[in-house]
């Protein structure tokens, strides 16, 4: 074994921790298995604390531990993306300068590397250690990545990034040092609904994103989550009671499906009225479209606010399923891999909604609106 990693020991506590806290991932297959890679062999029967206990106490070594944490860790599933608009001209050198700037001023395990990305691109990854405490011991401290896009067209820059506090924190700190560098103010535009206080305006929002992406025609609405603005003094708790979010969420549902498939009124609609009398709103939607020309992808979408009740942190991620020879679909949506029409759906998204909140926001206050 590498000297180094002898430098490293887990305790048999730490171990029988790892094992139990994670039957989704290690189930009593994995455990048997585990035995069996040791020549033991346990009977079928043999409950699952006792079997953990028993491996638990085996001698393990750096490539044992990781193994087992490699089964234990739940496959990383990809971070919404969210985005922000600064309004001033950056050529993608300047934007170089500050990523290095930011490069330079890092500390501990954070690593910063970047590339440019065609004529007005530039992609900044950035890898570092994230602490969970409340997980046991030996997956407390896990590896992260977050790659940070940076497109600037038209006297606009669009930064594009995980939904995360480490990239949204990140991002912050580059916007000041453009502010800084530009020596001024850069107002930032976010895609907020703290404009919108009506229950109707807020489903609209949502309703209206998914109905108007360009060259795609709404197929179906798979999933969405309501939420409801009763205040205190309206509701007997602050928390919406899950059986009642439950209904509602089905009824609203149904509401939306007769909506964007069949073209009826939402917001007229008998159950739609009576979930608005009952403070319920959209707050996040997961729905399938089809593109309408060549190649016909079937892409899956979602929307959601990170806070639902203030209507920000707008984060969305894509989806696609397969066209396989017959002409039918895979059953399953994998993240796009191809780099460029990933960007495009962000696009489209990001675009589709700022375009829907300002059209809403002229409705409400009858002037021209703006997304701050």
């Amino acid at each position: 074994m590498n000297e180094i990693l002898q430098q490293y020991c887990a305790t048999d506590k730490e171990i029988h921790d790892l094992l139990i806290s994670g039957k989704q991932k290690i189930t009593d297959g994995v455990l048997h298995e585990l035995a069996r890679d040791r020549g033991i062999f346990f009977s079928s029967k043999t409950p699952r604390e006792d079997l953990v206990v028993q491996i638990a106490l085996l001698p393990h070594d750096y490539h044992d531990i990781v193994g087992i944490i490699d089964h234990r860790d739940h496959s990383k599933r990809a971070e919404k993306t969210t985005s922000v608009e600064l309004t001033t001209t950056m050529e993608v050198d300047d934007i170089k300068s500050i990523v290095e700037e930011y490069r330079d001023g890092t500390t501990g395990t954070e690593k910063v590397t970047y590339f440019k990305k065609g004529a007005d691109g530039f992609v900044m990854h950035i890898s570092y250690d994230e602490y969970d405490y409340s997980k046991t011991t030996l997956i407390q401290r896990q590896r992260r990545d977050a790659e940070i896009e940076f497109v600037t067209k038209d006297g606009v820059v669009t930064i594009r990034n995980p939904a995360t506090e480490k990239a949204k924190t990140i991002v912050e700190d580059l916007r000041g040092r453009i502010a800084q560098k530009k020596l001024t103010e850069i107002p930032a535009q976010r895609i907020e609904l703290i404009g919108l206080l009506e229950s109707e305006d807020r489903t609209s929002f949502f309703t209206s994103l998914i109905s108007k992406i360009p060259d795609y025609v709404l197929q179906t609405v798979i999933n969405l989550k309501v939420a409801s603005g009763k205040s205190d003094e309206e509701s007997d708790s602050t928390d919406l009671d899950e059986e009642e979010a439950d209904t509602a969420k089905q009824e609203m549902l149904a509401v939306v499906h007769s909506a964007a498939l069949n073209g009826t009124n939402l917001v007229a609609s008998k159950q739609y009225q009576e979930l608005r009398a009952g403070g319920f709103y959209i707050t996040s939607i997961t729905w399938r479209s089809k593109q309408k020309a060549e190649p016909f992808s079937l892409v899956q979408f979602d929307a959601s606010f990170e806070n639902p009740v203030d209507g920000t942190g707008f984060k969305y991620g894509v989806r696609i399923a397969a066209r396989q020879k017959n002409g039918e679909y895979a059953k399953n949506f994998k993240p796009v891999a191809d780099e460029k029409l990933r960007a495009q759906l962000f696009e489209l998204i990001e675009n589709t909604s700022r375009s829907v909140l300002a059209e809403l926001l002229r409705k409400t206050h009858g002037a021209e609106g703006e997304i701050e």
